[in-house]
């Protein structure tokens, strides 16, 4: 489903079920997130200051630990399982590199002790003529434990995550580079 973000300045496929979470809480002016509240899933859109100082082809790895640090995820409760890039060619409206890195991370939930396994997949779109990293997150629970807040919430096949991701990178758009003045 095609969802305008940043007030229609950027646009990608987002998957049908998914709910826009700004309509509900509080989202930063720098993302876009949405979540599927049947399956606990999440996507999140990110514009940040490009990270001149990290590799590019790192920049998935950094931002997969970026994420895990924000969740409150010890590093050894995190995993890379692969890192990769996929060629400008496979990202069809923005013809940049996708720094991909894919990995579980067992997190906590409104900061409970119960921590659930999610898969996270993060691609990082570096678009150099605005000095920015465009992060797109997107989290498939693997493992709910019975404690949890989330417990009611089935976890899905971890690669509906892959689809997701590729489905966004390859529909993102930019409508108005002024956007990142």
């Amino acid at each position: 489903m095609k969802r305008s973000l940043f007030g229609g300045a950027i646009s990608c496929d987002v998957p049908s079920g998914f709910a826009d979470v700004s309509e509900f809480r509080q989202v930063p002016d720098n993302q876009e997130v949405f979540a599927d509240a049947v399956t606990d899933r999440c996507v999140i859109i990110e514009l940040l200051q490009m990270e001149e100082t990290i590799g590019e082809s790192a920049t998935g790895t950094f931002y997969f630990n970026e994420i895990a640090d924000s969740n409150a995820c010890a590093p050894t409760d995190r995993h890379v399982a692969q890192a990769f890039t996929m060629p400008a060619s496979e990202v069809h409206g923005l013809q940049v590199p996708a720094h991909i890195a894919v990995g579980t991370q067992a997190v906590a939930k409104y900061k409970e002790a119960a921590k659930n396994v999610i898969q996270v997949y993060v691609c990082c779109l570096r678009l150099p003529r605005a000095t920015t990293d465009l992060v797109v997150s997107v989290t498939v629970p693997i493992s709910v434990d019975p404690n949890s807040s989330s417990r009611g919430h089935i976890p899905t096949d971890v690669d509906e995550g892959s689809v997701f991701l590729k489905a966004i990178f390859r529909s993102l758009a930019v409508h108005d580079w002024d956007l990142f003045q």
